[in-house]
């Protein structure tokens, strides 16, 4: 599920208008409609926190990996499957176990379902390198091939800041993916002006040659 704020007069951590990504909810059901009560979302400063969900509207609800259970009469709780077993939510905070990995992939898998490609536009083009980190990541598992020329773009981008990151790998290695003209220009303009470039570049750019 993915949701939009509507209102954040008393919560300076969101931003109206932008879309959320909601991990776990409550909501109240009766025989003709739900009436959802909360959202637990991660907002602007990175915080996974319950908010009213008064605050949003329903952008998306397309995934149907959510496990529900009932916590009063009449009264829902829903998670995300990937994340819905016993202490979760303090073992993320702790990143015990593998609360962490299991957190990513509950994100990935709702980005798959519900989010536009003019969200993973902005993504790209953004600054939030962990939210670009998980878009790259994913694309890279579906190899999405819509989205070549927007991560050759930040690939230029991170090269003329000389950031040799994890994410220039993960974008390098979802280039390496397609056999097309573009990432071949690509790579030759990287061997030709990147004498000293970085080990592990050289060799995804290697391999999608000689394979």
């Amino acid at each position: 599920m993915r949701v939009k704020c509507i209102e954040n007069s008393k919560n300076p951590n969101l931003t109206i208008n932008k879309i959320y990504t909601v991990y776990e909810g409550e909501f109240i059901a009766d025989a003709y409609e739900r009436l959802y009560i909360m959202f637990k979302i991660q907002d602007d400063y990175g915080s996974v926190i319950p908010y009213d969900a008064k605050y949003f509207e329903i952008s998306s609800d397309k995934n149907p990996n959510y496990l529900e259970k009932e916590i009063s009469e009449n009264k829902y709780r829903f998670t995300h499957k990937f994340i819905s077993y016993d202490k979760f939510w303090s073992m993320l905070y702790d990143e015990a176990g593998t609360s962490v990995d299991d957190f990513r992939s509950a994100k990935k898998d709702i980005y798959k379902l519900e989010m536009s490609r003019e969200e993973i536009c902005e993504i790209i083009k953004g600054d939030n390198q962990d939210e670009l980190d998980t878009i790259l990541e994913l694309l890279l598992e579906k190899k999405d091939s819509n989205f070549i020329e927007e991560v050759i773009r930040l690939s230029h981008k991170e090269m003329n800041k000389r950031m040799f990151n994890q994410n220039i790998e993960t974008a390098f290695l979802y280039l390496s993916e397609f056999k097309n003209d573009y990432v071949n220009n690509f790579f030759i303009e990287y061997l030709s002006e990147n004498e000293k470039g970085n080990e592990k570049l050289d060799k995804i750019v290697s391999d999608y040659f000689n394979s």
